[in-house]
């Protein structure tokens, strides 16, 4: 869908945005140009490949994001861990099975369109993408997509799909956020007792939530009825990690569990390190976006302070 932008390119964009101190372009694993961001509140990883943030750590604290060891760092092929876009399908394509899960822009180039230091010290990059021949014999519409994001206390991220085509689509979009935990085993996610969800490790059952949400065994289930803000307890760290989400319909709790991550060869023995808060349009939420209008999705996370 596109060659990773060099190193020197983006390197030239932040000299002439001003902010050199505080936004770096680095060579990253596998050679993919890394974009560095140093600002008093946080330090901040982002590959230009699949717009994909790889590190958050605000001051004083730990990487709340989790990355593979295992992950491949090669064209072509997912970054595994931090925070992948999806778009413009959630998991396997509907009807073509060839494709790879979570759409096409995750392991596609982006284009590096906007660097700034806000008036508060928090920095901000903008990040771009578009249709092109090949994007459309995959998926037959015109679209924009722009991706902010905003390194301050909290860690922001909108993404903006617009539809450029002369009718509407249907798409599902959202970010598939990795956290890093001690032990996923001794983790639970409040706020969704009580509510409805999927159950896609086995077989889309429909069942509810009753208390916390916890880990140990394989853990697939989509909410399609969420709350604007959940957190993460990691009880032997004792870190709360807050949630808080905008324009997103869907909420997917994922872990692989051992047998499942022992076939997965991006995962293996690290599957408890992890657990995915997927932020998401998804299945029974996805869009339809109208020709020539936008949708606006915006996710936020922070480490609770007690």
């Amino acid at each position: 869908m596109g060659v990773v932008k060099n190193k020197m390119n983006l390197n030239r964009f932040v000299e002439n945005a001003g902010i050199g101190e505080v936004v770096k372009i680095e060579k990253g694993a596998g050679g993919l140009p890394l974009v560095q961001i140093h600002n008093t509140f946080a330090d901040c990883d982002i590959y230009s490949y699949g717009a994909h943030v790889a590190r958050f750590v605000p001051r004083g604290g730990r990487d709340i994001l989790w990355m593979s060891p295992y992950s491949r760092f090669e064209e072509g092929i997912p970054i595994r861990g931090g925070i992948p876009i999806i778009f413009p399908w959630f998991s396997e394509h509907r009807t073509r099975k060839d494709l790879q899960l979570h759409g096409f822009v995750r392991t596609c180039a982006w284009d590096m369109v906007a660097a700034s230091q806000l008036p508060d010290g928090r920095t901000q990059v903008v990040f771009s993408i578009k249709d092109n021949e090949r994007s459309r014999e995959i998926w037959p519409f015109r679209f924009r997509l722009e991706l902010e994001v905003t390194v301050g206390p909290a860690l922001t991220l909108a993404l903006t799909v617009w539809n450029r085509s002369e009718s509407s689509f249907m798409c599902e979009n959202g970010f598939h956020t990795y956290f890093s935990v001690n032990d996923v085993r001794q983790c639970q996610i409040v706020d969704f007792d009580g509510m409805d969800y999927i159950d896609r490790a086995r077989g889309g059952v429909r069942m509810v939530q009753h208390g916390p949400v916890r880990f140990g065994t394989e853990t697939i289930q989509a909410y399609m009825r969420v709350p604007v803000r959940c957190e993460l307890h990691d009880t032997l760290s004792e870190c709360r990690i807050l949630v808080h989400q905008e324009g997103m319909g869907s909420v997917v709790l994922w872990n692989p569990g051992e047998a499942a991550a022992a076939k997965n060869e991006e995962i293996r023995d690290a599957w408890a390190r992890f657990v995915c808060i997927e932020s998401t349009n998804c299945l029974d939420r996805a869009l339809t976006i109208p020709a020539g209008e936008a949708h606006r999705s915006t996710v936020t996370l922070s480490v609770a302070k007690e």
